[in-house]
């Protein structure tokens, strides 16, 4: 499969889902009259969610005629009058698969917004939602379509038995609290939250607490992966307390989910863009996701290239051909320049080296030299030591005699070896 049969099939799925998501969720908004029954039907697997409810006499139409108004008068209490009644169809609607409620026995003492007497009528909106079966499986695959848990249930939800949700890879999960709660009801806890249970995202190593403060709809969480785990506290307060009034999370996956090159094609992705290559040319193409498809032209890696664009790659290539010559060039002359200045400066300190021993030893036997001809030059003055007598204590020579027999002394100068004459004061280099 090429890359672009794989994109169509991609894109079609992914709309044909989305469509029959869209069908699956009926949303339906209605007139009822004094005499009539709100009586409201959802599928298999699918529950109502009451959208709005209100009870009265709000504007002219099916139930209400412009004659009537024209004889009892536009008054505040004869038109425009009406209470909300959602609560009340929360409680006896939402979360089942169908229910019925005549209009009639809406009024109460409690619920008389306009003129007792007069024809009321109720206004009432809403949908079809999906809801997961716990009895068949803990683990939800879900998708673009929202999906729903309803956690006053019992099976699944627990330490050891979590529900698991799992959206297709590249894409990511919102989770959203749906708590049909009157406000009234909640008023008692201010804004502290009422932990329900928490989200566990392993992909970002974290949990989420579970928190209904008042909204009837809100996001709770997206995710950093493309799963999540929901464990449910069976005995919050919240659950104890409002079995009247259904609680749910809606799980839905935004994005886009990856795409499968074929053996042709190599692939990189970076948040919401894709680039698609070809192995065998330098074409590439990017694909951008837009709610929740690929959009973008690709082309076909397995057919011919155009003359001109042989031409271009062909002089592309020589171009970096030539550049890659080039800078062999430059490596080679560089390498070449280091390995002869390294060889010069280990020549250098060799010479240096060699000159420094050669002196050592020149200024040594020159040293010796001297020596030796200082020495001979005192044994060849002492002409008249043998004619007298001499007495020595340690080396010091004692009587006049000292003064009459020559002393020299060498030591070395600037200008080399010197030899002083220690009884004229003479010195010879």
């Amino acid at each position: 499969m090429d890359i672009t049969k794989l994109l169509l099939y991609v894109t079609i799925s992914m709309t044909s889902s989305m469509t029959k998501g869209v069908s699956s969720i009926r949303e339906q908004t209605k007139e009822y009259c004094m005499t009539e029954t709100f009586k409201p039907q959802c599928s298999k697997n699918e529950v109502i969610l009451m959208e709005s409810a209100i009870y009265g006499r709000m504007q002219i139409g099916k139930c209400l005629k412009a004659e009537e108004i024209e004889t009892l008068g536009a008054g505040p209490r004869h038109l425009g009058c009406s209470v909300d009644v959602l609560s009340l169809m929360d409680e006896q609607c939402s979360g089942k698969m169908t229910c019925e409620i005549r209009v009639f026995d809406i009024s109460d003492d409690k619920r008389q917004p306009c003129f007792s007497g007069l024809n009321m009528h109720l206004e009432a909106s809403y949908r079809c939602i999906s809801v997961a079966d716990e009895t068949r499986n803990c683990a939800v695959k879900v998708s673009r379509t929202p999906t729903h848990i309803d956690i006053s249930r019992n099976v699944c939800g627990t330490q050891s038995q979590p529900w698991t949700l799992e959206a297709p890879i590249g894409q990511k999960l919102v989770v959203s609290l749906v708590d049909l709660t009157p406000t009234e009801s909640q008023n008692g806890n201010g804004n502290r939250c009422q932990r329900m249970g928490y989200i566990v995202d392993r992909a970002a190593g974290r949990n989420i607490s579970i928190c209904g403060v008042g909204s009837r709809e809100k996001q709770l969480y997206a995710s950093t992966g493309n799963a999540v785990e929901i464990v449910l506290d069976r005995h919050s307060e919240s659950n104890k307390n409002q079995r009247n009034f259904p609680i749910f999370l809606s799980f839905e996956a935004v994005g886009c989910s990856d795409i499968v090159p074929s053996e042709d094609n190599w692939l990189k992705r970076r948040d919401d863009v894709i680039v698609i290559g070809c192995y065998s040319s330098r074409q590439s193409w990017q694909l951008n996701c837009i709610n929740g498809k690929w959009v973008g032209a690709i082309g076909n890696c397995s057919k011919e290239m155009s003359k001109s664009e042989q031409m271009r790659d062909t002089d592309d290539e020589s171009k970096l051909s030539e550049k890659a010559e080039v800078l062999a060039i430059v490596s080679i002359c560089g390498f070449t320049l280091a390995i002869c200045f390294i060889i010069v400066c280990i020549g250098a300190l060799c010479l240096r080296r060699y000159y420094i021993q050669n002196k050592a030893k020149s200024d040594y036997r020159t040293l010796n030299y001297e020596s030796d001809f200082g020495r001979s030059k005192e044994l060849s003055g002492q002409k008249t030591s043998s004619a007298f007598p001499t007495h020595r204590t340690g080396d010091a020579v004692n009587g006049s005699l000292a003064h009459q027999l020559p002393s020299y002394s060498l030591y070395l100068g600037q200008d080399g070896v010197n030899i002083k004459d220690n009884h004229h004061g003479q010195t010879n280099p």
